[in-house]
């Protein structure tokens, strides 16, 4: 988990991961967001928006509540997106 937190860190100091439904959701519908990450306690809610809005990238669940991605990211969230591929790599390999 060390090494998720650390990546995502790195891509929120990058400018690369969007925090927050809202700023999520303008992403996806822009075309910007490549993958989208929930956290464990994320209401199901958020996926079903998503596929309300046709969203076809990549939905994945984060071993994070949204107490500890605020902790470790200093954002509290439950839904964040990625926009840049070497990011989303990375996070692929450590899911």
């Amino acid at each position: 988990m060390d090494k998720l937190v650390s990546v995502l860190g790195f891509a929120r100091r990058a400018g690369k991961l969007i925090t927050g439904r809202d700023a999520v959701i303008a992403s996806v519908k822009k075309g910007s967001a490549r993958m989208v990450l929930l956290t464990g306690d994320a209401s199901p809610r958020h996926v079903q928006e998503l596929q309300g809005i046709h969203y076809k990238g990549e939905i994945k669940n984060i071993p994070l509540t949204m107490d500890e991605a605020d902790f470790y990211l200093g954002k509290r969230s439950c839904i964040f997106a990625l926009e840049d591929d070497n990011f989303i790599k990375a996070i692929q390999k450590l899911i």
